[in-house]
């Protein structure tokens, strides 16, 4: 019944952003509508599987907008990346060692609440690292919420003039046969059946496999690869809200009175993290867009440290590059995980 319940929260909250013009409201309004009625009568709940199933379908929507002209410009986004990763870890330590000077905390939790990385994840690398795992756990939430409240309105706004990049999504022709899976699946119909269980079933796979971001990794490579090779996969514009709703209301589960009731003794690190990362988005986006790396839309949500599923959805909703942005946002949660950790314990060894 909770289950129930937090979705249908989830779906008042997007038909009231609707309403409202609120950017990705499916996601944004399901988020809000969630988080605070969680934090009124604390009931919201939804299994782990709804997290996997969003993250497969994302992917699947994700590897539907990669054709081969993208495949061949995917590697002039090895330099952005490398950027990115190096201005965020540059970040992660300048405001790590500034909270920690600041609010006294012990250098593993101060570092590891700064990392730009899924709230799950870190929470779990935190526990084995010995952090604070509340406050870390709290730290990331903020984070999340934060960036996916603000960054949305902060990238339309600036990008207001810039045209929309992103390509609409086409389906090759119903006639367009080339391989025998083309003439076995061969209908509209029975290529939404297929394209949703191979994704849904790579997704699960992918969580079982440990690997960051990988429920929505597997399902991405295998839809895109299908996509630049045969005619059979097909996703309608609609899952992409389906999986916006999911992914929002997922994110609402974590907000809870006790997020709140934290929140004054962590305000001040939230707020000196979220301007850092305002900064970086700022200092990334334009250096970018002046070198031509990528556009500005494009660059603005590849740097804007939410959720890699989140920020990429709500990209398809803007018009941006969603191969792009969809491929940095992957690639720097992989980062986070496998690399920050042993820099952050490489660096407590190097003070101490």
């Amino acid at each position: 019944m909770n289950w129930v319940l937090t979705l249908l929260a989830g779906v008042a909250g997007w038909q009231l952003a609707a309403r409202w013009k609120l950017p990705a409201p499916a996601m944004l309004g399901s988020m809000l509508a969630v988080g605070l009625t969680n934090i009124l009568f604390d009931y919201a709940a939804l299994p782990m599987a709804v997290k996997v199933f969003a993250q497969a379908i994302s992917g699947a929507f994700i590897g539907m907008q990669i054709g081969r002209k993208d495949v061949a410009r995917m590697r002039g986004l090895i330099v952005p990346f490398l950027l990115l990763a190096v201005m965020l870890t540059v970040n992660t330590f300048i405001v790590g060692i500034a909270i920690q000077k600041l609010c006294g905390w012990d250098w593993i939790t101060a570092l590891l609440s700064c990392v730009a990385g899924g709230v799950t994840d870190i929470s779990l690398i935190a526990m084995e690292m010995d952090a604070d795992v509340g406050t870390v756990a709290m730290m990331q939430t903020a984070r999340l919420v934060g960036v996916l409240l603000f960054f949305p309105y902060w990238i339309q706004f600036v990008t207001r003039h810039e045209p929309k990049t992103a390509p609409a999504m086409e389906e090759k022709p119903l006639d367009a046969v080339h391989t025998p899976l083309d003439r076995l699946i061969s209908t509209r119909s029975s290529r939404i059946v297929f394209t949703l269980l191979l994704s849904i079933g790579l997704g699960y796979l992918g969580n079982a496999s440990g690997l960051p971001a990988a429920s929505m990794v597997f399902p991405m490579i295998a839809v895109a690869a299908l996509n630049c090779t045969t005619s059979v996969c097909a996703v309608p514009l609609a899952i992409k809200n389906i999986a916006q709703l999911l992914a929002g209301s997922l994110v609402g589960v974590s907000i809870t009175a006790a997020t709140f009731s934290s929140l004054s003794s962590t305000l001040v690190p939230v707020g000196l993290l979220l301007l850092s990362y305002w900064t970086v988005n700022g200092l990334y986006s334009g250096i970018c867009r002046r070198t031509k790396l990528l556009d500005l839309k494009s660059a603005m949500f590849a740097s804007a440290p939410g959720g890699a599923t989140d920020m990429s959805l709500i990209a398809a909703d803007l018009g941006a590059d969603l191969s792009q942005i969809a491929l940095i946002q992957v690639l720097r949660a992989a980062y986070v995980v496998a690399v920050m950790p042993p820099l952050i314990l490489g660096f407590i060894q190097w003070i101490g």
